[in-house]
């Protein structure tokens, strides 16, 4: 197992619209209003709201043939335009995923808290279970909660040690590390609707501390290698 910090991707990026602390290229609901869903997109140097799909008609994303039907009369193939309203609704019908799954806020790797002083940021470097649902991965995987502690206590015990990007020399290190499963928490009275694996993580380069304040470094990377089996849901 690795661990470090990565540049912002889809499921992470930050920005501040209309004093608004949003997340970018995320799809939210919108309590009433003639729109169903609004998102945030990076749009040259400014952050731009894009509010798409009607609140009075439902996705029928699970019906092949409507999805099929809805993405050829829209020409969803064509749509590659996140400044736009029909690229957003073509999202919505794609196959794979519900509409739940693409409006969630995942905070899985997220720097959910920064300390300016001592360098350090803190959160979520893994989560495996959510409301006692197995968490598909960015890479599609699924962890159970004993391997995840394993594979932490191993981390710690031998390594600790941080780049960026999995690259280069070591730019920090993992100084706090708690596996939270069920069983832990429930022994020391803490209570998560999460299984996974939080970190405090302090940076010790000064040009990396510099792009972790910007938002350039929002999140934590976690990598390693593994035996995959088939899981069945």
């Amino acid at each position: 197992m690795a661990k470090g910090l990565q540049k912002s991707d889809e499921e992470v990026t930050k920005a501040e619209y209309q004093g608004e602390q949003v997340t970018l290229n995320k799809p939210r609901r919108i309590k009433g209003g003639n729109k169903k869903f609004e998102v945030f997109v990076q749009s040259g140097g400014k952050i731009k709201r894009v509010a798409f799909g009607d609140p009075n008609m439902e996705i029928r994303r699970d019906d092949p043939k409507a999805r099929a039907n809805f993405r050829a009369r829209h020409n969803c193939d064509s749509k590659k335009d996140k400044t736009t309203a029909g690229y957003w609704s073509c999202r919505m019908w794609e196959g794979g995923t519900s509409v739940s799954q693409l409006t969630k806020t995942n905070i899985e790797g997220q720097i959910l808290k920064a300390d300016d002083e001592q360098r350090l940021v803190y959160g979520w470097a893994s989560v495996v279970t959510e409301k006692g649902e197995p968490v598909v991965d960015r890479q599609g995987d699924v962890i159970e909660p004993e391997t995840l502690v394993k594979a932490v206590n191993n981390f710690m015990e031998n390594i600790r040690v941080g780049k960026e990007m999995h690259k280069g020399d070591q730019i920090g290190a993992v100084i706090h590390s708690m596996p939270v499963t069920k069983e832990i928490g429930e022994s020391l009275g803490i209570q998560s609707d999460r299984e996974g694996w939080v970190v405090a993580f302090k940076v010790y380069d000064d040009d990396v501390w510099a792009r972790v304040k910007s938002g350039e470094l929002a999140a934590f990377s976690i990598g390693g290698r593994a035996i995959k089996e088939s899981y069945d849901a």
